[in-house]
Parts: structure tokens; C-alpha cells; sequence
């Protein structure tokens, strides 16, 4: 075998706390390979994984998930952490180059290996190694002979200095636990004097039929003289039937590190597209690095022929909007259907595994989701979350991990971050699914921002990150802010939609999202509680109901859930659990039904929106439809049926009607397929107590992405309706079949007495805040006596 791979992951590592800088003083770098050595003892860990994980298994923290025990654990980052692992060297490495491969630590961290201090690291995304040829041991000792020694520092505490570099862990929905750890996998890696050390791949698709795949082959000599070799390429169907694609290259290497372009015209190309534009095609692309006879590395990827270009939203002027929003996939128009991921499944690393993301991203298909953004606040995501997107074919919008803070402009920090975003890069580029990259989440959004250096960092990230990748970039998001139009920015660029949640109840939904005018909202929020089996896991027996501060230690506005159930329904809902529940899973999909529907509808002069979130990352009582444990909230169906790719729909003024009055609407339908629809039936029927009080239907042909204006409908309310009423809507083909089907819950009642209502709510909540900010226990005023 030309390449030889040792996995170090898994159960078989330990752990022990130090104080800093008493690991070094007491020589625990220096322990050798002993089967009952000092560190015997100490508590068993895993890899990939993080601290508090390992703490809990070990049982030296309570669960921190549960109730308020967070905060419980914050001690663990006043220590350092040292991570021991003893292996045995397989002996086929022998007589080859053999590397210690670190693909991410969180943060920072120190490696020794039989006792030699290999090198220091900094930074969570760049994988890091060193070479270990002369210091591997492949003695016959019992468990192996060699021990290899990872030293955690304590983890920076200032997000402002690590930003870029490291998770974010301070916010809105975060605690102040700062997670840590060796969150990816170690692996020793033996190779020949000559071979492959990374592979860009860029695609151009002149037509469906035919691509241009460009390549950029790293190679690395371990030599001092240069080598003679041979590179083949070959490119075959991964899942698809395609005849292979071969090329064969005689190369010249210097010492040390030396880069080969390559071009490869591929016809009869089978491309890759999103779910709802086409096939996800994937191809398996090998090279063979060869020196005479012999062959020296393989290195063997699957990638997807498709091309990625942005364009301008029409309906907008270069005074309104500065940069292209519109993305195309393959020539072709992509309108995103996109949420927030608002992950990885777990803040804590060690709680994630494959199957948790394969279960997670299936429901995100399921709910007829086209696009995935990993948001500032979450770090970019494993491979296998790309891979699998690229199987299901869902587009990917990763940001870096900037956020919310106005940044150093020192030349130092700027280094750092710049390293890491392209390292990032560089790993996740040759997706698919990978479609967008951005600089910045909410970086030009304050005051503090605006007389930062954060506009400078975004624009030479964009200019680093271009040299790796043709795969566009954004600045940040958002770029229509306050702040950003201060600093120069149009005004109508992106947006997110986020006030009518924070407001909690200073405007309706049906005043508050149609007022916003942007080519693109990337973030859009709305909340609710999780199913009550899985509060049951996260908050105490005694404050589940009436609610304890667990509620709010887990992130819930308790003020503004109460006020969007009112808005919603009229009423609190506040009879027991299971109505205040529901009340707020139904009241974060209505909510949901109507904003994402308003923009929808906006299409092309809008070119997307992302709901904020589709999961979560801890247990709580905010963002996801779906929850930490994996349960689908009533509100999920909402978005489900929101995002049908083939959309009837229907467009209100408001959500409260008097009895008596003239209802009026106006029936759409939305179409995202890349193929018309032409003689179809848009049937309506309004109902009230199971009563269908009018009904009616339109002939519509619809054209293939576009969204049509088909018909508005209009009847009168009966003088003495109270309650309800609802709206149902479907689309049939000449068959008769239904193709899709919508529906509407709206109120009877008086829209000016609702709003004052609310807002006198609004008052009280606004009171508590006054008096102790935005503290999460500012619901229990007999916690201050």
C-alpha cells in the first residue's frame, strides 16, 4: 500500500486536570508508554470530543444540560487538560515518512510524543502535524510503546480575540461555557518520499451536456532532490453511469512542496443540482502519483460537476443594492429555501455522531429545504455533513465564525483569522453542496462596528479566500442594517427578520414583514417551547409548571411567547403545560407560515430567506423546529408545507377580520421546479366551524420558476361569527390529482383592540426589562428580595 493510515480516535484516551503550567512542572509530558504508569488512572476520554463530555461520563459534573448546571461547569476551564493516548505503531509504516495528523482542536494546545515536544497549536479549524519518523517507536510493549501527550490550555475567555479562530460561545442563546476540547479526529499517516497533499477542484459547465473541471494538485517531495514522477487522473460516475475520464501527466517535483494545474473537459457530463432543480450526480475523482513502477500515493474524492454564479435581483438599482444575490446553479436560477442550521447537533463535541446528522439533515429534505446556512455563531461543519449534503442534495452557505463583536485591526490578529478561513476553505471546497461563502454574522450592526476595523477584515478574508476558491463570497450579513448604511452600504441588500420577535409585540407579523424591502433575508426568527417529553429531560420536575427559572436558564422570552400566543390565538394559552406548549409550536409555525410565504411570493426580486433555526444546539426553549433531542415541533409542519417547491398560496392584509365584514385575498402560486406547469386548478374554499362558507376555483398555467399572481377571492363574514376561520387552498393537474395544498388559520375579531391589547403587554414586559436588563431571571422578582 502506498498509503498507510492509523485512526488514534475513539475510547482509548485519558484525561487529568492541572492547574496551568503544573503538567510541564511535574514532568507529565515526559511519561512513558508504561502499561501502569501514572496515568493509569486517570479518567478515560474520547477523541473526537470536548472536556465537559468526557467530565460527565466520568461523573465530575452533573449534566450540563440539565436545569441550571452550565454554570456548574464552569470551573473546568480555569484548568488545563492533558489528553494521554498509548498505541502501538502499526510495522508497515516502517522505512516511510510518517506524520501525526491533527484535523481540529479546540483551542489551543501543546503535543508531545515519547516525551519529544512536537509543536504548539492555535486555532479550532486548521488541521495541524508534525513528522514523526524519527520519534515513532515500533517496539513490541504491551499496549503499545508509544505515548502521545496533548496539553489543553484553558480556553480564551474574550470572544472579541479569538473571533474567526474559534467557536462563538457568547450570546443570546449561549450560557458563557466555553467549549473545548479535540472536537475532530488524530490519525497517524505513512506515506513515500513523494505525495499528495491537497486537491482544488473548480468547475465551469458551458452546457447541461459538457464541464471544465480545473484542478490544482499539491504535491509534496520529502527529499532534497527533485523526482521524476507520473500523475493519472481518472474521473467515473460515482452513482451514476458515465464512462471514465483519464489523463496521464509526467511531473517534475522539487524538494518540498509544488503545485500541478491540470484542465479536464468532460462531455456528456453529468451535472449536480439541488434537489429541486435536478440529480445529484456525484463522481469519484482518483489521482495516482507513480514513481517508475512503483505507485506512491492515491488520493481518491467524490465531487459533483457544477458551477456556481451570482447575479443582480432584478427589480432593484445599483443605488438600492450593490452586490448580486441571486444564485445560480449551472446557469439556472436557485432560489433558496433556506434555515439557519444552528448547529453542529450538539454545543458539546463529544455528544455528536454520524447518525445524529444523518437523522437531522433527512428531516431538513423532509421539510423541503433547498439550502442550509452555518450562520457566524456555529462553526463551519464536519465533512460528513457536506458529504451527506451532497448526497441529498442541499445547498450550503457557510460563514466563518465572526459574530456580533467589533474586532482587533492589529495586523497579528488579522494573520490569524485570514489562516483559518482559508484552511476552512481548503478542506470544504470541493463540495457540491458548498455554494457560499461569507465573511461576517452581524459585524456591521452597532455603533461600536461602525468604528471598527470589521469592514476591512471582511474585505481581506474575501481576498484571501478567492485565491482557494471560485466559489462565491459575501461580506456579511446583514448589509441593509442601521449600521451598515451608515457605513456605506445600500439599502436594500440583505436583511434579516428578526424585530418582530424581538419586538414582542410592538407590530403584528402582517405589519412587520411585508414592510421589509431587501433582496435577500438570510436570517428570520420565530420560537417556541419543545415537545414536553423533551422538556422533561432538560428542566426540573418542580419547574416545569408553573415555569422555573430553568425556562429561562434554557433561553425562553417568556414575555414574548406569551404575547405571540396572544397574537396568534387571542389568548396566553397559559391553562397548563400542554396548552401553553402547543400554543407556542403553533403560534412559531403561523409565524413562519406567513413570512416565509410574504417573501416567497416576492420572487425574483427577492432571491431567498433563511428561517432562524432548524435545530438546536443545546436543549431550549427558542429558534429550532426541530429540537435538541431530535423531535419535530408542530411548527415544523408549517415550514414543511411552506416551502413546497410547488406553492399555493395566500396572501392577506391581516390575520383579524370582524364579523360581518368583507374577507378579501389574493390567491398565488409559487413554483421553484425548472419546469412549468401549464392547466392547472387552484381551488379555494373558506370555512368556518367545518361550514364551507364559500368556494371557488381558477385555471392557471404556470411558468417554470416564477411566482404568479393567479386570482383574489372576496366574501362576507356572517354578522355573528366568532372564533375562526380558515382558508384552504390546493392545486390539481388535468387528471384531477392533487399536487400540493395549503391552508390558513385566521381570527374573528377587532385588529385595533388586539393591538392595544398587545401592546399594554408590552409595557409590563418592558417594565421588567427596565428595571433588571435583559437577565433571565427578571420573571421572578422574589429571586432579587
Amino acid at each position: 500500500m502506498s498509503r498507510i493510515s492509523q485512526d488514534l480516535s475513539g475510547c482509548r484516551w485519558q484525561m487529568e486536570r492541572m492547574r496551568p503550567g503544573r503538567g510541564v512542572e511535574e514532568g507529565l509530558h515526559l511519561l512513558p508508554a508504561e502499561y501502569q504508569g501514572t496515568h493509569f488512572s486517570w479518567n478515560f476520554a474520547k477523541v473526537p470530543g470536548d472536556v465537559y463530555t468526557d467530565l460527565y461520563r466520568a461523573n465530575e459534573i452533573d449534566d450540563p444540560c440539565f436545569g441550571r448546571n452550565m454554570h456548574r461547569a464552569k470551573w473546568a476551564a480555569e484548568y488545563e487538560w492533558w489528553y494521554s493516548r498509548r498505541f502501538e505503531a502499526p510495522q508497515a509504516m516502517k522505512g516511510k515518512r510518517i506524520r501525526l495528523i491533527f484535523d481540529g482542536v479546540d483551542y489551543s494546545c501543546d503535543v508531545w510524543l515519547n516525551g519529544v515536544h512536537l509543536g504548539r497549536h492555535e486555532g479550532m479549524f486548521s488541521a495541524f502535524e508534525f513528522d514523526v519518523t524519527d520519534v515513532l517507536s515500533f517496539e513490541d510493549w504491551r499496549d503499545g510503546s508509544n505515548m502521545l501527550m496533548v496539553k489543553l490550555d484553558p480556553p480564551p475567555k474574550n470572544y472579541r480575540n479569538c473571533g474567526g479562530r474559534k467557536v462563538n460561545f457568547s450570546g443570546d442563546y449561549f450560557s458563557g461555557l466555553v467549549p473545548f476540547g479535540i472536537w475532530q479526529p488524530v490519525r497517524l499517516e505513512a506515506t513515500d518520499d513523494i505525495r499528495i497533499d491537497n486537491v482544488r477542484t473548480d468547475i465551469s459547465v458551458p452546457s447541461e451536456q459538457h464541464a471544465v473541471l480545473s484542478l490544482v494538485v499539491e504535491c509534496v517531495n520529502h527529499t532534497s532532490q527533485p523526482v521524476s514522477a507520473v500523475l493519472k487522473l481518472a474521473l467515473k460516475g460515482a452513482n451514476c453511469d458515465t464512462d471514465t475520464v483519464s489523463h496521464v501527466q509526467s511531473v517534475a517535483l522539487p524538494a518540498g512542496r509544488h503545485r500541478i494545474e491540470l484542465m479536464l473537459e468532460v462531455h456528456d457530463a453529468k451535472l449536480w443540482w439541488p434537489w429541486d432543480m435536478g440529480a445529484q450526480n456525484l463522481y469519484t475523482l482518483k489521482l495516482e502519483l507513480s514513481r517508475g513502477d512503483v505507485v506512491a500515493d492515491v488520493h481518491e474524492e467524490r465531487i459533483g460537476l457544477r458551477e456556481v454564479t451570482m447575479d443582480y435581483n432584478p427589480g432593484y438599482t445599483r443605488d438600492d443594492v450593490e452586490f448580486p444575490w441571486t444564485f445560480l446553479i449551472n446557469g439556472k436560477r436557485h432560489f433558496l429555501r433556506s434555515a439557519c442550521w444552528g448547529g453542529q447537533p450538539s454545543f458539546f463535541y463529544g455528544q455528536n455522531n454520524l447518525n445524529k446528522y444523518e437523522d437531522r439533515l433527512a428531516m431538513v429534505k423532509e421539510a423541503n429545504v433547498n439550502n442550509l446556512r452555518i450562520f457566524g455563531w456555529h462553526p463551519p461543519e464536519i465533512p460528513d455533513f457536506y458529504r451527506i449534503c451532497d448526497e441529498l442534495g442541499i445547498t450550503v452557505w457557510t460563514n466563518f465564525t465572526l459574530a456580533t463583536q467589533a474586532y482587533p485591526s492589529d495586523e497579528t490578529f488579522i494573520q490569524g483569522v485570514l489562516h483559518e478561513c482559508v484552511e476552512t476553505v481548503k478542506v470544504r471546497r470541493n463540495h457540491p453542496s458548498q455554494i457560499f461563502w461569507m465573511g461576517g454574522e452581524e459585524v456591521f450592526f452597532s455603533g461600536a462596528h461602525e468604528q471598527s476595523g470589521n469592514k476591512v477584515l471582511m474585505e481581506r478574508i474575501g481576498e484571501a479566500v478567492a485565491q482557494y476558491t471560485r466559489v462565491p463570497y459575501g461580506l456579511a450579513s446583514p448589509l441593509s442594517s442601521a449600521s451598515a448604511v451608515n457605513m456605506g452600504f445600500k439599502p436594500h441588500e440583505s436583511m434579516h427578520a428578526n424585530e418582530h420577535y424581538y419586538q414582542g409585540g410592538a407590530e403584528f407579523m402582517e405589519e412587520y414583514y411585508p414592510s421589509l424591502d431587501c433582496a435577500i433575508i438570510p436570517e428570520l426568527t420565530a420560537a417556541s417551547a419543545p415537545n414536553i417529553e423533551s422538556l422533561k429531560r432538560f428542566i426540573p420536575e418542580e419547574e416545569l409548571w408553573p415555569m422555573g427559572p430553568s425556562w429561562a436558564y434554557h433561553w425562553a422570552d417568556i414575555d414574548i411567547l406569551k404575547n405571540l400566543n396572544f397574537e396568534v390565538f387571542g389568548e396566553y394559552r397559559e391553562g397548563s403545560l400542554e396548552e401553553f406548549v402547543e400554543a407556542t409550536q403553533i403560534a412559531q409555525g403561523t409565524v413562519i407560515q406567513f413570512a416565509l410565504e410574504t417573501y416567497r411570493r416576492r420572487k425574483p426580486k427577492m432571491s431567498g430567506v433563511a428561517l432562524c433555526h432548524f435545530i438546536t444546539h443545546v436543549p431550549d426553549i427558542k429558534w429550532g423546529v426541530v429540537d435538541y433531542y431530535g423531535e419535530k415541533k408542530l411548527s415544523y409542519r408549517f415550514l414543511q408545507r411552506s416551502y413546497q417547491p410547488l406553492l399555493p398560496s395566500v396572501q392577506v392584509a391581516r390575520r383579524r377580520w370582524q364579523a360581518g365584514e368583507m374577507f378579501e385575498a389574493e390567491l398565488w402560486v409559487v413554483n421553484d421546479y425548472q419546469t412549468a406547469r401549464p392547466d392547472l386548478t387552484l381551488l379555494w374554499s373558506i370555512s368556518a366551524s367545518e361550514d364551507v362558507i364559500a368556494q371557488g376555483s381558477s385555471r392557471c398555467d404556470v411558468a417554470s420558476d416564477s411566482a404568479q399572481r393567479i386570482d383574489s377571492i372576496s366574501t362576507r363574514l356572517a354578522a355573528d361569527a366568532k372564533g375562526t376561520f380558515e382558508v384552504h387552498v390546493s392545486l390539481q393537474n388535468p387528471d384531477g390529482d392533487e399536487l400540493a395544498a395549503n391552508h390558513y388559520v385566521l381570527l374573528i375579531g377587532d385588529q385595533a383592540k388586539a393591538k392595544a391589547q398587545s401592546l399594554a403587554y408590552l409595557d409590563e414586559a418592558t417594565a421588567r426589562l427596565d428595571e433588571h436588563g435583559h437577565c433571565i431571571y427578571r420573571y421572578w422578582p422574589e429571586m432579587w428580595r
